[in-house]
């Protein structure tokens, strides 16, 4: 209002519609979408520290909040600095999907680090998770703002190397998979899918490209792939998944999914003799979320199991009642 302005009466117009940045950045990683999470508030920079369990999803606020792509890992750990941060609930930037929105006065100093890496480029969205949806891509020559890829751009190739940057499992083949006529020509060894050579097109009109990626998930020591204890991989490292809350056939059925595997039979939780690293995660997240890589949370060392069967070849379509043993069989 201090701006110099024409001054209109009332009038039927369209309303200004506009969205600000999240005042946020990613620092001392590789690019401007990874690295230690900071965020200002009244006009002071901060590290931010998480007062509960901080997992992708909860990382996705910080990813759009830089217009970077999708997270495809997050971690806390600790450093010898210790300095003022900003303290922040991880259930309140779920549900505001903003971090800024819920930030808080930490008074003590902090050794502890959050941090981030999004993807550059790429993302994938409108999916039952960060590793499927509809592909965009953002390019400088589109001046940064975010556009659909085609259908038939990637052939397999091209699809493994965007799901591998994504930090997802392997790429579902789909009929949207060309090997003919696509934008981008991969070797399949690339890093990120904006490393391979391509045809640049200018903006067209087609159907969007949609991509499942597998989740990076396996059973181990079961009598076949679909049966044994749950391993999930994040930041390229296998580790053994724990959960707490109630786990039942319904958070199994994700799981299930994931591995291509057809429905839960069983599953259980019980202790093992080995003590090692595990993600913990949250049934009530992987239950929304249709995911289990989104909610896996860092965590110490413990000998908990957590163990499912998985029918295999068999899977039963399942109603909105959610009862496995109805509806038609697959």
């Amino acid at each position: 209002m201090d701006c110099n302005r024409t001054r209109t009466g009332p009038e039927t117009c369209p309303t200004l519609n506009l969205t600000c940045k999240e005042p946020l950045k990613l620092v001392g990683g590789a690019s401007r979408c990874e690295g230690t999470v900071e965020a200002e508030l009244r006009g002071e920079w901060r590290r931010v520290r998480t007062s509960g369990d901080w997992d992708l999803e909860a990382a996705t606020a910080v990813c759009r909040g830089l217009d970077c792509g999708s997270p495809v890992s997050t971690e806390e750990r600790d450093e010898s600095d210790q300095s003022k941060v900003w303290s922040i609930r991880p259930d309140c930037v779920k549900k505001k999907s903003s971090v800024r929105d819920c930030l808080q006065d930490d008074y003590d100093s902090s050794n502890s680090l959050l941090q981030v890496i999004c993807s550059d480029s790429v993302r994938l969205v409108g999916g039952r998770s960060l590793c499927s949806g509809s592909l965009q891509i953002q390019d400088q020559s589109l001046a940064q703002s975010w556009a659909g890829v085609c259908e038939g751009a990637l052939d397999r190739r091209g699809a493994e190397v965007l799901c591998r940057e994504l930090g997802c499992g392997a790429p579902l083949l789909q009929g949207a998979l060309s090997p003919l006529g696509q934008t981008f020509h991969c070797e399949g060894n690339e890093s990120k899918l904006m490393d391979c050579n391509r045809t640049r097109t200018g903006p067209e009109t087609c159907p969007t490209l949609n991509l499942t990626c597998k989740e990076p998930l396996r059973l181990v020591g079961g009598a076949s792939r679909c049966e044994g204890t749950v391993e999930a991989e994040l930041k390229g490292e296998w580790r053994r998944v724990m959960t707490y809350n109630l786990w039942d056939l319904e958070a199994a059925t994700v799981v299930c999914r994931g591995l291509d595997c057809g429905s839960p039979v069983s599953t259980e939780n019980r202790d093992g003799s080995d003590k090692s690293k595990v993600w913990l995660v949250d049934p009530d997240c992987v239950k929304k979320k249709s995911s289990v890589r989104d909610c896996l949370i860092n965590y110490g060392s413990s000998v908990s199991l957590l163990q499912v069967i998985c029918s295999g070849w068999f899977k039963s379509r399942v109603s909105s009642s959610h009862n496995l043993c109805s509806e038609s069989v697959q």
